[in-house]
């Protein structure tokens, strides 16, 4: 319940940030139209996902992939779409390629990083970092990070981190600390 949270408010960070092309080879008037073409592609799948149609938008984000694959929205939201069915390793490998392909892009830092907890929580702890270097307002990624340095023993930063994600978002008072394999 919790990972879905997180990743649910990672999926409408995405949305309401807008697309944009990945992959895009200026040079490359074929290569550029088909950039565009998979971000249209990209924001079809996002409207199907919206409407509660994740198989469509599979098929979606699969096709703008065949036309631009190194889109980093397109894998994004497969990540997003295998974590939500409970595959974590599609969903780690669909990061991986956002990631190759736009490596500031936050969803997928904080969506990899709550993959890796149980097995790594030090490079998750690395991974929401980095997610908020690129996004110092995301206020899940502080309260995870937070919990994740707590579990760890670094009271003081892990306070400090679950302060600034309840600054940014107070309705997240109530949201349970995750539960870490030992």
């Amino acid at each position: 319940m919790l990972r879905r949270l997180f990743a649910s408010v990672a999926l409408l960070v995405l949305v309401s940030t807008g697309l944009t092309a990945c992959g895009d080879d200026e040079g490359d008037k074929k290569s550029s139209a088909d950039a565009k073409a998979a971000a249209k592609l990209v924001k079809k799948g996002l409207d199907q996902l919206a409407d509660g149609d994740p198989d469509a938008a599979t098929t979606t984000f699969d096709k703008a992939l065949d036309l631009d694959p190194k889109n980093a929205y397109a894998h994004y939201n497969l990540g997003y779409l295998a974590q939500q069915a409970g595959d974590d390793d599609a969903a780690g490998k669909e990061y991986d390629d956002a990631l190759a392909a736009l490596p500031t892009l936050t969803s997928a830092l904080y969506n990899k990083a709550i993959l890796l907890e149980d097995d790594d929580l030090d490079q998750a702890v690395a991974l929401y970092r980095k997610a908020l270097t690129s996004d110092p307002d995301n206020a899940a990624a502080h309260m995870r990070l937070g919990f994740a340095l707590v579990h760890l023993g670094q009271k003081d930063e892990g306070a400090a981190e679950l302060a600034q994600g309840l600054r940014l978002d107070p309705s997240m008072k109530s949201v349970p600390a995750p539960t870490y394999a030992d």
